[in-house]
């Protein structure tokens, strides 16, 4: 018989019997995700009173995964395990409820705040912003467009935006954007921003290129350069001094 160590996905608010299976689907898909060794994991049961998803992993695979929810704790974990937990928590958001994640001895390993993220607030503004990530999920219906951007400053932000423009969007998933629209920007107790519910009006492309391409790319314009252009800026410089 093999020996193995059990761990527990619980979403509060919610039972087997009122828990959408689409929406657990993807919940699963981030958890995957999160902890990296989904191909030795095991989903064994349904927890009752809340919904509680028991999985299962074998003792001989049991170090790397608590390793990893350590990694997330501290946040040295890889990127794309600390993205798929600032999802988890807020898909946890929109549909207004809680999380944790249970290590084998019991213990909350990962705390997903969730709404209560949003109760404690400090500050919550609305107002115009633009902010540049990678996109990476787009979903939607006829009526509602998700989608979800990684950012170095906000973490994963969730936004929505018309149908005209995710299918203009579509041409740059992985990719990184910029993205420009209204939303609510939340100041938490530690002292972080947040932006909530954020719709994308507008959206540009982002290129990054090394110093060697800039340079490649300057020398192969159409321009006739100063023998001496850092010279020339001194002495545009000095002009305006004077008239000033």
């Amino acid at each position: 018989m093999i020996d193995t160590a059990t761990y527990i996905f619980k979403i509060e608010d919610f039972t087997p019997e009122s828990m959408p299976f689409g929406r657990l689907v993807e919940y699963y898909l981030e958890i995957k995700k999160m902890l990296g060794v989904a191909d030795k994991l095991h989903l064994v049961g349904v927890v009752e009173s809340s919904h509680g998803s028991a999985f299962k992993i074998d003792r001989n695979h049991q170090a790397p995964l608590d390793k990893r929810l350590i990694e997330i704790n501290e946040g040295t974990a890889p990127s794309v395990s600390l993205r798929a937990r600032d999802t988890i928590d807020r898909m946890l958001r929109e549909d207004g409820t809680s999380g944790s994640f249970y290590d084998s001895r019991g213990i909350n390993a990962i705390p997903f705040p969730g709404k209560r993220s949003a109760e404690v607030a400090q500050i919550r503004v609305r107002g115009a912003a633009s902010f540049v990530g990678e996109l990476y999920h787009i979903a939607g219906t006829k009526d509602d467009v998700k989608v979800r951007i990684n950012t170095d400053l906000y973490g994963v932000v969730f936004c929505a935006t018309s149908r005209e423009i995710a299918k203009e969007l579509r041409d740059f998933l992985f990719d990184e954007v910029k993205v420009s629209g209204r939303g609510v920007w939340a100041k938490i107790s530690t002292g972080k921003w947040n932006i909530d519910d954020f719709i994308i009006t507008d959206f540009a492309p982002v290129k990054r290129e090394s110093l060697r391409q800039s340079v490649d790319r300057l020398r192969n314009m159409d321009i006739v350069w100063p023998d001496d252009p850092i010279g020339e800026i001194e002495k545009i410089e000095e002009r305006d001094g004077i008239q000033n």
